[in-house]
């Protein structure tokens, strides 16, 4: 029985090192992985910069220490979020970090915008929740300018993804 090991042992030796049997030829060559989503977008990171200056020019309170760069997430279930410093062990460098559904990236610039506000007004002083200080802001901005900062999407925004 040792013998019939040993031959075996060296077939499939013989084998593997003539190319024959490679690791790739198990694999489905038709098969192809998707390109990886880029985690962040020049266009939106130029809008962020852009609603900031907005947002300091009406006087509204946000923070001085938002990342400048827009993270793009899969999430289909929201249009967007603020995390905190330190919510996430890759947040330390700023206060506070934008992230957007890469779901949306194809909406329309001004809806794009319209969610990079609501989540920039979670940066005010006590804005985290949608209460309080955040609802009294987003009301601020709904008066002054033709966005429409609301807690929740809309229906065609959140079928949009």
């Amino acid at each position: 029985m040792n013998s019939m090991w040993l031959i075996t042992a060296l077939i499939l030796l013989t084998v593997l090192c003539s190319g024959i049997l490679t690791k790739n030829w198990f694999k489905d060559d038709t098969v192809t992985k998707p390109k990886p989503k880029p985690k962040s977008d020049a266009r939106i990171n130029r809008m962020l910069a852009e609603c900031i200056a907005l947002m300091k020019d009406l006087g509204v309170p946000i923070s001085d220490s938002i990342c400048p760069t827009v993270k793009l997430i899969g999430s289909r279930r929201t249009l967007g979020r603020c995390c905190k410093k330190g919510s996430r062990k890759k947040y330390s460098e700023y206060d506070y970090y934008i992230e957007i559904s890469g779901h949306t990236v194809g909406n329309t610039e001004k809806s794009l915008r319209n969610t990079i506000i609501h989540e920039l007004i979670h940066t005010v002083p006590d804005g985290f929740c949608h209460t309080g200080e955040w609802k009294k802001w987003a009301k601020y901005v709904n008066a002054k300018t033709d966005y429409k900062i609301q807690r929740l999407a809309s229906e065609e925004q959140v079928k949009s993804l």
